[in-house]
């Protein structure tokens, strides 16, 4: 019997489950998840140019545009990966947060944020401890 470690697995995903709202992380090796990375920030950058220019394409699209560019600058905001940082290293004694490969100063900013906030909240020692205490139970 399998033993419960308060931790929802739903088990292997395919990528077109990764954004319905059920999934809140996905493990994968390091060239994967790069790939899978890689491709949905791509498909974003198309989306938004795409929409863009339907958005500008002539004077009643860009007058329809107006209500609604509060919601659409809070979806930017929402979307833009600048925002959030990099990524924590699992694995390591101390946080290791890994800058996107085209950093700017903005989104740098973002990762010193985010390592800082790892190391003020004992990020790395809380999950070694409740890992240690799972491998206890085991």
């Amino acid at each position: 019997m399998a033993k419960n470690y308060g931790v929802n697995f739903v088990g292997n995903i395919e990528g077109r489950d990764a954004f319905n709202g059920d999934i809140d992380a996905i493990i994968t090796d390091g060239f994967t998840g790069n790939v899978f990375l890689k491709t949905v920030e791509g498909f974003g950058k198309l989306v938004k140019r795409s929409l863009t220019e339907s958005l500008k394409s002539n004077i009643f699209t860009l007058l329809g545009t107006v209500p609604a560019l509060p919601a659409i600058n809070k979806f930017k905001k929402r979307m833009d990966y600048k925002e959030y940082g990099g990524a924590l290293f699992l694995g390591v004694k101390k946080p290791v947060v890994k800058a996107h490969g085209s950093s700017d100063s903005y989104l740098f900013y973002f990762t010193i944020k985010q390592a800082e906030n790892f190391a003020k909240n004992k990020a790395v020692e809380k999950m070694t401890e409740e890992f240690e205490k799972l491998n206890k139970n085991t």
